[in-house]
């Protein structure tokens, strides 16, 4: 029950902006950004 709370909190870009700022999961910055949050900023 209270491991998929907590879970949330252990993601593999925590501490990103694209991650904390911009609310992006994990799956979507693997997927749009190729796994590198650092590319957010280059978004058009």
């Amino acid at each position: 029950m209270y491991g998929n709370y907590y879970d949330e909190y252990e993601d593999e870009y925590a501490g990103t902006y694209a991650h904390d700022v911009e609310g992006f999961s994990d799956d979507d910055i693997d997927t749009i950004f190729d796994g590198e949050p650092d590319t957010y900023w280059n978004i058009d």
